[in-house]
């Protein structure tokens, strides 16, 4: 698809893509100065696709972001949890009380303190879960089957760095926030 065909398949789709953008789909490269829009719209891309599945599988958006969390980093006691996702913990608490309720998730006492509640989540939620994101992650995964080494390094050595600058920005901002709340 040459920059004019992408140029009218995006007006015809009610799409504004602008030049810049249609011109990079079209094969121009992106400058590198451009990282923080093309990475803000692939953000914003996969925001929408996980909207659509919060909507397939009857999450709100505190629902899913816990469980991507519990997905990827493990079962987490719920203070850490309402930390990751920004919530009080009397809020963690009534979304968890949602999720145990549904059968997503379950809470254990932890093993070396008692008065922490560990959450993890059940393993046929997880199952449940990947049955609506399966299609995307199959995709992403012959996206990365294709790729030559070199190329898979750098992408995944990028998307490495990536994560850890969010991360990073995020305990940052979660600590402003703290401190903005104490004053």
């Amino acid at each position: 698809m040459d920059r004019t065909d992408l140029m009218e398949f995006s007006r015809s789709a009610g799409i504004n893509l602008g030049d810049d953008l249609a011109t990079r789909r079209a094969g121009a490269p992106a400058s590198r100065a451009e990282i923080s829009q093309m990475t803000d719209r692939a953000t914003i891309a996969i925001e929408s696709l996980r909207a659509q599945w919060r909507t397939v599988a009857q999450l709100g958006t505190h629902e899913r972001m816990a469980i991507s969390q519990l997905r990827v980093y493990g079962a987490m006691p719920m203070s850490e949890l309402a930390s990751r996702i920004s919530l009080s913990r009397a809020a963690v608490t009534s979304l968890v009380d949602r999720l145990e309720s549904a059968g997503w998730v379950r809470r254990t006492s932890d093993a070396s303190d008692r008065r922490r509640t560990v959450l993890s989540l059940l393993p046929h939620a997880a199952e449940e879960y990947d049955l609506v994101t399966q299609p995307y992650t199959s995709e992403l995964e012959e996206l990365a089957v294709g790729m030559s080494a070199d190329e898979w390094r750098t992408v995944s050595t990028f998307l490495a760095q990536l994560s850890e600058i969010a991360e990073r920005h995020t305990g940052e901002l979660r600590s402003t926030a703290a401190e903005r709340a104490l004053t």
